[in-house]
């Protein structure tokens, strides 16, 4: 999201903040930790952002000294005084705890949930950034930054299943007859049954569908900001096509290289300048309800 499409001086912020997330994200993703050592080091960065020195789990494991650069970062560019993007900071490292502990959602809205804390943080730490900070917004962001999320989980499903973790909720899973060992086995022989197959194709064309119906928030934001997101949903949306019209993305996982092949780059092209294709007055109409 740090790109030059961005003023300086709220890249260097976004910097500040990715570098905070990713160095979080690795405390509970990487490494030779228990899964009990990743959440103490995730309760001790928890403290750290409120405050607190280093404890004694990232001091024991030689973390306390990157957490400590993260943090005077965060201090530097003056995010410890930002009372949103703190509280979305927060929220983004207990969905991380989530992953440390080898999270499966057991329905829909356990899934949503996961994804606020996950991935509506970065638009709300975003618009944050820009003051912006109305309902209508906050709610198109949320519902935005969900179906990237979860485009990005259905095109690394193979991938996550390797490393044990899946996010395919158990309800869904359970309706076409099957369960988390049934996908391990398919993702670890490189191919998926037909029915999931066609889950993955209609869930990918549904979270498509989604950043068409919100991508009208682009034209609310200030110019710079607006280009970046569009950018940012014109390449997911090229991902969503890709998986919907893979014949298994499981064996053949979506890569944005190979989705701009031939055609695919002058609609990722058309789709960042004039939007995604749809009923033109959702380019235009802001939403008002209340999310």
């Amino acid at each position: 999201m740090a790109s030059v499409l961005l003023p300086r001086a709220i890249r260097i912020k976004v910097t500040t903040i990715y570098g905070l997330a990713r160095f979080a994200d690795d405390l509970a993703d990487d490494g030779p930790w228990t899964i009990g050592q990743r959440l103490a080091f995730l309760r001790e960065l928890t403290a750290m952002i409120q405050g607190a020195k280093p404890g004694p789990w990232l001091i024991h494991a030689a973390l306390a000294g990157q957490a400590q650069e993260r943090l005077h970062a965060w201090r530097l560019h003056g995010l410890d005084q930002h009372p949103v993007i703190c509280r979305e900071m927060l929220l983004m490292l207990s969905a991380f705890s989530w992953d440390a502990r080898g999270f499966w959602p057991e329905t829909s809205m356990q899934f949503e949930r996961y994804c606020r804390g996950s991935a509506a943080t970065v638009g709300r730490m975003l618009l944050a950034l820009h003051q912006i900070d109305d309902a209508a917004s906050l709610h198109a962001s949320d519902a935005l930054c969900t179906a990237l999320q979860k485009i990005n989980m259905l095109q690394d499903s193979g991938v996550d299943a390797k490393r044990g973790r899946i996010y395919v909720p158990a309800c869904e899973l359970r309706a076409l007859g099957y369960d988390a060992e049934h996908w391990f086995r398919f993702c670890s022989e490189g191919s998926l049954p037909e029915d999931l197959r066609q889950w993955i194709q209609r869930q990918a064309m549904a979270q498509s569908e989604q950043l068409r119906l919100h991508q009208h928030l682009a034209a609310f934001l200030p110019l710079r900001l607006s280009w970046e997101l569009k950018a940012v949903i014109a390449a997911a949306a090229s991902i969503a096509r890709a998986l919907a019209g893979s014949p298994d993305p499981v064996k053949d996982r979506p890569r944005i290289k190979t989705a701009l092949r031939g055609a695919g780059a002058v609609r990722l092209l058309r789709d960042w300048i004039f939007g995604l294709g749809g009923s033109p007055d959702v380019l235009t109409r802001r939403v008002t309800d209340e999310p």
